[in-house]
């Protein structure tokens, strides 16, 4: 039975915080605010990573948790919202 993620969590998924903030740009996925401040993009991404690198969790945890964390923050855009509203199941 596969665990089901979403499209953006499938984005992000192996890559260094700056690949993902690269990854979201070039898919043009960040709303103004997410473009206006690559900064504040990237330390809510860090954030994630040490957290996960404090206290382990499954990669598809961290990545949900972090897909929810950039819903929330306002630097999606409307693409970014329906690329992680996508369900994708998994292996």
């Amino acid at each position: 039975m596969g665990r089901s993620s979403n499209a953006l969590t499938e984005l992000l998924a192996g890559k260094a915080p700056e690949a993902m903030y690269d990854a979201l740009y070039a898919g043009r996925y960040l709303s103004a605010a997410g473009q206006d401040s690559p900064p504040a993009v990237l330390a809510l991404i860090k954030t994630f990573v040490r957290s996960s690198r404090q206290r382990p969790l499954m990669p598809a945890t961290l990545l949900q948790r972090l897909a929810a964390a950039l819903l929330e923050s306002d630097f999606l855009n409307e693409a970014g919202a329906q690329l992680a509203s996508q369900e994708v199941e998994g292996e």
